[in-house]
């Protein structure tokens, strides 16, 4: 989570408890925390513009390679929910993402950083 996001992590947090029947924990992934902990070390990186752009792939270290961990960005705002993702559960897959094709139009994205273009950026390969 990046401190900058306080507030949407806040919203997020409660649309997510607010429509959920299942049991969850919500962890937020502070880069600060994970260096702390010995877990990121990485420099900073001039395109990311945000902290979790690699911390994010922590998620399933910091569920203990157990059960199902899902990881979202600070903004997002459930409306349903979340325990309709269990009906896509395959004990054969280790990851799932959304794949699509993503050409920003826009050169300049959130916080005024310069976007980037790579293929495949929102998906892995």
């Amino acid at each position: 989570m990046d401190p900058r996001d306080e507030i949407a992590f806040q919203v997020c947090r409660w649309s997510l408890q607010a429509h959920s029947s299942i049991p969850i924990e919500i962890v937020p992934i502070k880069q600060a925390d994970m260096r702390n902990r010995g877990l990121y070390w990485r420099s900073p990186d001039p395109l990311s513009s945000t902290e979790f752009s690699f911390t994010r792939f922590l998620t399933p270290y910091l569920a203990h390679y157990r059960g199902w961990a899902v990881f979202v960005d600070c903004d997002f705002l459930f409306r349903k929910d979340i325990s309709g993702l269990l009906d896509y559960r395959d004990p054969s897959k280790a990851l799932y993402c959304v794949q699509h094709n993503y050409v920003p139009d826009e050169c300049v994205k959130m916080s005024c950083q310069r976007q980037t273009q790579y293929p495949h950026k929102n998906w892995l390969t």
